[in-house]
């Protein structure tokens, strides 16, 4: 049968509902005929033209053979169906009859008593049955329309109607037909069934094969036929309607029927074993238990026993017929693929249930019999009491029994599947894992192991996403807030394979692109813990109903050592941050450059860092322990939470420091405890008076240069004119030696002033290469003729540093170095030194260039030493010292970077050392080099 357009797929589906609405009819009316008949009226009368006489009448009836009916129920009865439409009004009736007796003929009134209701409990059976066929042929039909569903539909209509349309003996017109319907199903369900088999799941590839399915039907054709003849025909074609014949016939139909059932059952039983995908198996074994579960009772219990002409009780034909309504069911589910993976677990539970069943009715059967022959008849209340209490006994003992054989049928059914039977015991032993990476990755495991997954992932919360415990390059961000809120509340739901670009899904549904088919959500205490995505089963069969039970119990367990294992590692974390937070604590404290120690009540150390060791120059480990006191005198403190003051320390070297010291209270620790902070300040101080020096110099030389600037105009005209007198006053002339004094004296206040007005200056050039031993060469060159003079030897040592570079000005460094010489030399002279000699030297001293400028002097005196570079300030005051000459070379030399120091030889005399940065050999020019 092959439908390959809408319009005919439509007038076929209208066919097969016009066919159904004669076989409800037919069936309808066929079920009540046949329930009527239940009811015998227990009555035979022979009717004629002018009376009706009884024949034969039940026990229960007065009515005796030969009486003539005159009345019934006061009604004439006028045909023999009227009278059983009379008769069974009541289930008493008084009937006046003519009988005949020893005086004559007389009018009697007679009670009829209908018989005891006669109850076909396998027809009932039967028709239920067949009204389920039809049901679920019906329901079909309205899920879909596909060739398969139709095919299915006929053969649902055509087995309802074999089941619900019966002949009544005797036959009447209506009873032939029904003799002919039943027939023609009974001729047209065995190719049909094999016409299903041959073309679900799956319709055979061959032309030739699809060609072949009409031929199936022409034995059964050919018999139909022959019963048409037989019953319209009065045997024109077949001839002979001998019983040899008839039962000739009957034998050849089933043959016919064992053919087609042998047929069928080979083409199922080579579905199961080819090989195909998990759907189309699943629904080949969801037909096979159907027609297990439907046809192996029909066949033990009712055709053998038939066979065999076996007395059956009427209960015993029923319960043979009810596990029919299975076959079509189990096709249904295959045809609509409804919990195709469940077929084992359904079968399962049918087993489970017919099992108990079966025990609860043998368990009251022996009860019930026992109470029968153990309690004496009479006792009508005792044997109520003690049946009602075994019926309870049996049904309060179901649920255990049926509990029972489930787990038995269930172990029985998982026996080969030992990494299943573990996956039950890893719940407990999940909840002794601690370590949550250890936890998640045992339970993905084990669960695709143990089921045969073909992927699985667990996404744990982390804040406001859920994080895969594996790597998934390809999955989606998942976002706590995309998760329906409804997925919590439930055990688990099958993801919906949707499009990425479906604007409408969320990230937990786009899963379902890479592979998994469930989610399970895992919650405790309603605190959201995260999402276990699981795949179908290697080889892609769904999970059965088992398998997701399974799952949700384990999770259960589960979620319960993820949430410890959770708190665990989060406990973990907290610790290890303090522990960090400690230690970074500890070295920021450590590598601070104050030092910093805490003292208890007794002002003894409690510990310090590093820091506070090298200021008193004690090891940290001496530190502790030891009383503040013996290392900081106490009274140099402030008094707690006091502002910081500073103070001079002489450290245990011997050098002065300046300490900043503060004190403050410990907070979270014993009473008493402070801590104690020392900074040293001595750079800072140092600075800080190095600028008020500077700024003491910048008013001195702001002071001087206007000073200068007042005194050197009146300097110059008494300069001037005192050269005029000397121009007209002769050598002889006694007022020319005080004119000459007057003279000497304006140039002695000239040169004061030129000298306070550069001190006033100071200015300042740009730097550039200076090549320190010409500059050096060049100042003792110019005062070469001064050395000669004062008899003063000079020793001028450049060794290594001839050619050596400092940056500068050569001007204001010549300046410096003939100011220091010059120095010397009248040092030197004024002392009247016997020996006198000046000795210059220049040494490399890694990144800075020492000048040493010794002379054989009286040295200065130990308490000038500090005060020699002060402005103003002079040892030779006497002789016509300014004070300005060696802070004025001081000032020069520290802008040019370096220093300059004064100290006094062991052996006698005074050292004078410069001290100026070094810089590399400046390469020569483009000019240069042409030169």
């Amino acid at each position: 049968m092959r439908i390959e357009s809408r319009p005919a797929r439509l007038g076929l589906t209208a066919a097969l509902l016009l066919a159904t609405i004669l076989v409800v009819g037919l069936g309808g009316f066929s079920m009540g005929r046949k329930v009527s008949s239940f009811q015998d009226v227990g009555l035979v009368v022979e009717t004629t033209a002018d009376e009706m006489r009884v024949l034969a009448a039940a026990e229960e009836s007065e009515l005796l053979p030969g009486d003539v009916i005159v009345l019934a129920n006061g009604e004439p009865p006028l045909s023999a169906d009227e009278l059983e439409r009379l008769l069974r009004r009541r289930p008493e009736s008084d009937l006046q009859v003519l009988r005949e007796t020893d005086e004559g003929e007389e009018l009697v009134t007679a009670l009829h008593r209908l018989p005891r209701l006669s109850l076909d409990w396998a027809y009932i059976a039967l028709a239920l049955t067949g009204i389920a066929y039809l049901l679920i042929g019906l329901y079909t039909l309205s899920r879909q329309r596909s060739r398969q569903i139709l095919l299915f539909h006929l053969w649902a209509l055509t087995s309802a109607a074999l089941y619900l349309v019966t002949p009544i003996a005797p036959f009447d017109a209506i009873d032939r037909l029904f003799y002919l319907v039943d027939g023609a199903c009974r001729l047209l369900l065995p190719p049909l069934t094999l016409h299903f088999f041959l073309v679900f799941p799956v319709r055979p590839n061959s032309i030739w094969a699809r060609r072949a399915v009409p031929w199936l039907y022409l034995p059964s054709a050919a018999l139909l036929a022959l019963q048409l003849d037989q019953i319209f025909g009065a045997g024109r074609l077949a001839g002979d309607l001998s019983a040899t014949a008839l039962e000739r016939q009957d034998r050849v139909e089933l043959l016919l029927l064992v053919a087609y059932a042998l047929a069928a059952a080979a083409v199922l039983g080579r579905r199961l074993l080819s090989r195909r995908d998990w759907e189309q198996g699943r629904q080949t074994q969801w037909i096979a238990f159907g027609v297990a579960g439907g046809y192996l009772p029909f066949l033990a219990l009712y055709v053998v026993p038939f066979a065999l002409e076996l007395p059956a009780p009427g209960w015993l034909d029923a319960i043979a017929v009810a596990p029919l309504a299975l076959v079509p069911l189990s096709f249904a589910y295959a045809l609509l693929r409804y919990r195709l993976w469940d077929v084992a677990v359904i079968a399962r539970d049918v087993a489970t249930y017919a099992l108990t069943v079966l025990l609860a009715v043998l368990g009251f059967s022996l009860l019930s019999l026992l109470i029968r022959r153990g309690v004496p008849q009479d006792m009508v209340v005792a044997r109520g009491f003690l049946n009602a209490s075994a019926l309870l006994v049996v049904g309060t003992l179901s649920i255990p029994v049926k509990q029972g054989i489930g787990s038995s049928l269930q172990r029985l059914q998982y026996r080969a599947q030992r990494s299943r039977r573990a996956l039950q015991r890893l719940g407990d032993e999940l909840l002794h894992e601690r370590d949550l990476g250890r936890l998640a990755s045992s339970l993905l495991r084990e669960l695709e192991e143990g089921l045969s997954l073909e992927q699985s992932n667990l996404f744990l919360v982390e804040g406001d996403h859920l994080t895969p415990v594996r790597e998934e390059p390809e999955a989606p961000v998942l976002e706590l807030a995309e998760v329906d809120v409804s997925l919590w509340s439930e055990p688990h739901r099958a993801l919906v394979r949707a499009p990425l670009a479906d604007a409408a899904d969320t990230g937990y549904l786009r899963l379902a692109v890479l592979g998994y088919h469930y989610v399970f959500p895992l919650e405790v205490r309603d605190r959201t813990v995260g999402l276990l995505y699981v795949g179908r089963r290697i080889g892609g069969a769904p999970l059965s109903t088992d398998d997701l039970t399974l799952i949700r119990q384990l999770l259960n367990q589960a979620v319960l050592a993820i949430e410890n294992a959770q708190l665990l590692e989060q406990r973990q974390r907290q610790l290890t941050r303090v522990s960090e937070l400690k230690q970074f604590s500890e070295e920021i404290i450590e590598s601070s450059p104050a030092g910093i120690a805490v003292i208890d009540g007794t002002n003894r150390i409690v510990t310090a860092n590093g820091a506070f060791g090298a200021l008193v120059a004690r090891p940290r480990n001496e530190v502790a322990g030891r009383p503040l006191g013996d290392l900081i005198p106490l009274h140099l403190f402030p008094r707690q939470d006091d502002p910081p003051v500073e103070a001079p320390f002489e450290a245990p070297t011997g050098t002065e420091k300046y300490l900043q010291l503060s004190v403050a209270a410990f907070q979270g620790a014993a009473p008493g405890h402070r801590v104690v902070v020392a900074h040293d300040v001595t750079e800072r101080v140092a600075m800080k008076r190095e600028l008020a020096e500077k700024e003491r110099l910048a008013a001195l030389g702001a002071m001087a240069a206007g000073v200068a600037h007042e005194v050197n105009t009146p300097l110059t005209g008494i300069s001037s004119y005192a050269q005029m007198l000397l121009a007209e006053t002769s050598d002889q002339d006694p007022r020319r030696r005080l004119l000459r004094k007057v003279e000497r004296q304006t140039f002695r206040a000239a040169r004061i002033v030129n000298t306070l007005l550069d001190f006033a200056r100071r200015g300042r050039h740009e730097p550039a290469p200076v090549d320190l031993g010409l500059v050096v060469r060049e100042s003792c060159d110019a005062l070469a003729e001064r050395f000669a003079d004062a008899g003063v030897e000079l020793q001028v040592d450049l060794g290594p540093c001839d050619r050596v570079w400092v940056p500068g000005n050569d001007t204001e460094l010549g300046q410096v170095l003939a100011n220091l010489m010059i120095n010397a030399v009248d040092a030197m002279t004024e002392a009247g030194s016997e020996e006198r000699r000046l000795s210059l030297a220049v040494e490399n001293s890694g990144d800075t260039i020492d000048v040493f400028i010794d002379d054989t002097g009286p040295g200065i005196p130990e308490q000038h030493l500090e005060r020699v570079f002060e402005p103003f300030f002079s040892t030779r005051k006497a002789v016509g010292g300014t004070g300005l000459g060696l802070s004025i070379s001081q000032e020069i030399v520290r802008r040019h970077g370096g220093d300059l120091v004064a100290s006094n030889l062991p052996s006698g005399g005074c050292r004078l050392t410069l001290r100026l940065p070094m810089m590399p050999r400046p390469q020569p020019s483009s000019k240069e080099n042409d030169e």
